[in-house]
C-alpha cells in the first residue's frame, strides 16, 4: 500500500478558506477586505520601506500611521492593481484620510514585479511557479523583497483564491531574495506561506465574530442605520476619528458623531487615550 504524506498546514488553511469563500456573506467579505488591507500595510511597514523617521509601532498600524504620503501610495496602487473588493477597501481608506490617487515613481518596482508574475501564470503548482519567480526577480537584481510581497499578495488565485476578498500578506520576507541554496529558499517559502495562510485564516475568523456580534447587537436598528456599517469599518480598518468615520461613511461629521454614541452606547467601541479615534473593543 502506497504511502502519502499528510499535506503542509499551509495547503490544509487555504483549503479551508477557499471552501468557506463561496459562502460568506457581503457584510463579511466588506469586514474581511479591510482587514486584509490592514494586515498588508502591517507587512510593508515592516519591510522598512519609509524614508523618514525610525520605525514606532504606529507605523504598523494603517489608519494611525505618521507616514501620510507613504500611506496614499500604498492605497494607490493597491486600488489600481488588487481584485474590487481589495480594492474598493483601499479606497475607502483613501476617502476617510481625505486624500485622491496618487501615482508614485517608487512603485515601480512593485509594477515590475507583478508584470513577471503575470508572466508566469498560470502555473500547475503554486509553489514551484512563485519559487521560479522570485528566482527570476532575484537573478534580474531590479526586484525587492517590499515589492515581491506586494505582487504576490495581488495575486490569490495562484492558491484557488480568487473569488475572495483577501490576499496573503508577506509571502516574500527578504531572506529568500538573499538566500542562494534551492534548499533554504524552499524551507523560508514554506514558513512564509504557513505564516500568510495562518494570518489569512485569523482575520477570517475575527471578522466573521465581528459580523455576528454586530448583527447581534445593532440588529434593532431602524434599516437605514449606518451603525452597522460604521461598526465593520473600525472592527476591519481600525481606529478612525470621527471626521474620518464620516468620509469612509459618506455622511456628515455630525451624523458620525451620532452613530459613535450608538456604538459606544451598546459597548462596541471606546475613544482612545487621546479622545480623537474611535476604537473597535
Amino acid at each position: 500500500m502506497a504511502v502519502h504524506s499528510a499535506p503542509p498546514p499551509w495547503q490544509l488553511a487555504i483549503a479551508r478558506i477557499e471552501g468557506a469563500l463561496p459562502f460568506i456573506s457581503n457584510e463579511l467579505a466588506e469586514c474581511l477586505a479591510l482587514a486584509t488591507l490592514r494586515r498588508l500595510w502591517r507587512v510593508h511597514a515592516r519591510h522598512g520601506t519609509f524614508a523618514k523617521g525610525p520605525s514606532n509601532p504606529s507605523d504598523e498600524e494603517l489608519m494611525l500611521s505618521p507616514h501620510a504620503a507613504e500611506r496614499q501610495d500604498f492605497l494607490s496602487w493597491i486600488a489600481r492593481t488588487a481584485s474590487p473588493a481589495l480594492a474598493k477597501a483601499a479606497k475607502v481608506a483613501l476617502a476617510a484620510k481625505n486624500q485622491s490617487e496618487s501615482v508614485s515613481a517608487f512603485y515601480d518596482v512593485a509594477d515590475l514585479a507583478l508584470g513577471q508574475l503575470d508572466a508566469i501564470l498560470p502555473g500547475n503548482d503554486p509553489v514551484s511557479t512563485l519559487l521560479e519567480w522570485i528566482a527570476a526577480s532575484r537573478s534580474d537584481g531590479r526586484s525587492t523583497a517590499w515589492a515581491a510581497s506586494l505582487a504576490a499578495a495581488m495575486r490569490p488565485q495562484l492558491f484557488g483564491l480568487e473569488a475572495g476578498p483577501v490576499a496573503l500578506a508577506g509571502l516574500v520576507p527578504r531572506s529568500l531574495l538573499q538566500t542562494l541554496d534551492e534548499q533554504p529558499r524552499t524551507t523560508l517559502h514554506s514558513s512564509a506561506l504557513s505564516a500568510a495562510s495562518d494570518g489569512m485564516a485569523a482575520d477570517l475568523a475575527a471578522m466573521h465574530k465581528v459580523v455576528v456580534r454586530g448583527n447581534e447587537v445593532l440588529g434593532g436598528l431602524y434599516a437605514s442605520s449606518t451603525a452597522p456599517q460604521a461598526w465593520r469599518l473600525l472592527a476591519g480598518l481600525g481606529p478612525l476619528t470621527r471626521a474620518e468615520l464620516a468620509r469612509a461613511l459618506g455622511v456628515t461629521k455630525r451624523t458620525a458623531s451620532r452613530v459613535y454614541t450608538t456604538l459606544e452606547q451598546v459597548g462596541l467601541v471606546r475613544l482612545d487615550l487621546s479622545g480623537k479615534a474611535i476604537i473597535a473593543i
